[in-house]
């Protein structure tokens, strides 16, 4: 049942419950990616929170529990996501190739590099010209994986508050000094995360509504203004889009108590279904993304490519899912029981 808002009218049309905000925030990047809608920095500042969250409360009820609980925790996790990457990959260069495209701009890799980190992901965003672009925050999700363990040690009791705000100190002083793009940047998201984890903190549905449409209010009034460039992008990008991922954090902060609340919310089968298709559908649509942009001819036909590509990258994600990504995450999740001692 999807919680009632304080009455809004838009209730309905809110993702309420975990898998379908994850899907939601997975098709907000596919519209980013097609559009001069500019959401999907927000997006995936949203994912980290949820990420925090979610690794937070699994390591507390489940990987430390399990033996050796560091290399469990840390073979789940490259378990997770480097099957699906590896596939994407793979279609990517096929994709490339049926294109005529290869070696195209990847000879400005190195191709160890571009090797090793598309098996490990670490060094994924230094890529020159990354082959899976959205693929980018795998990197800076396995270093957040890396040193997890140990953040959750130190936000235990009441230490979480401070080291939000330290963390968000950090992450401004990070991008003010305009260091590589790294965990730093976007410590501050999974941190929340984590405390929002760790504090038991449970949004009330009015909070959540409150949030959402506040969030949706700030975008929509921005849209309209003279300051519509912070947030639409795309080919002809107005000088203000450089402050895209300043604006993005903010909305990302104001949508901070619906994504926990959302988290809060029971999940049945198809939810968890949703919550595992917007991996996919996160990676995959960046091929579409490479046909797409090289559509050369009247809007109509890059209308045309835009129609098929929103429903095919979803049926192919489905496929991928069932027959790939399921079977696979099951015996991952089979091997972690195993190891659980007592």
């Amino acid at each position: 049942m999807i919680p009632k808002f304080a009455g809004s009218t838009l209730a309905r049309l809110i993702p309420t419950h975990p898998g379908a905000f994850r899907l939601f925030l997975a098709m907000l990047v596919f519209v980013h990616h097609f559009s001069r809608l500019g959401l999907g920095s927000y997006a995936v500042m949203v994912f980290f929170v949820l990420s925090g969250f979610w690794v937070e409360t699994m390591w507390e009820r489940k990987y430390r529990t399990t033996r050796r609980p560091y290399l469990t925790y840390i073979v789940s996790r490259f378990w997770r996501l480097m099957p699906v990457m590896l596939l994407v990959s793979a279609l990517m260069l096929a994709a490339r190739w049926a294109m005529g495209m290869l070696p195209g701009d990847l000879v400005q890799n190195d191709p160890v590099n571009m090797i090793v980190s598309s098996f490990v992901l670490l060094g994924y965003a230094w890529l020159p010209v990354a082959p899976v672009g959205p693929a980018w925050s795998l990197d800076i999700e396995m270093q957040f994986y890396l040193l997890a363990p140990l953040i959750a040690v130190v936000v235990a009791g009441n230490r979480y508050k401070l080291f939000v705000a330290l963390s968000a100190i950090g992450s401004l002083a990070w991008a003010l000094a305009g260091l590589p793009l790294s965990l730093g940047n976007y410590l501050v998201f999974f941190v929340a995360g984590m405390a929002a984890a760790r504090g038991g903190w449970q949004p009330s549905a009015k909070a959540a509504g409150l949030s959402a449409g506040l969030t949706g209010a700030v975008a929509l009034l921005l849209i309209v203004s003279p300051w519509r460039d912070l947030i639409l992008g795309g080919a002809h990008r107005g000088p203000l889009f450089i402050y895209n991922e300043h604006i993005s954090a903010v909305l990302a902060l104001l949508t901070l108590p619906f994504a926990i609340f959302t988290v809060r919310q029971p999940s049945d089968p198809g939810d968890r279904m949703m919550a595992d298709l917007s991996y996919v559908i996160y990676l995959l649509h960046a091929i579409a993304v490479l046909w797409f942009v090289q559509v050369d001819g009247p809007f109509l036909a890059r209308l045309q490519v835009a129609a098929v590509s929103f429903v095919v990258v979803p049926a192919l994600s489905w496929l991928i899912w069932r027959y790939f990504d399921r079977p696979i995450n099951r015996a991952r999740d089979r091997w972690v029981r195993s190891r659980i001692v007592g």
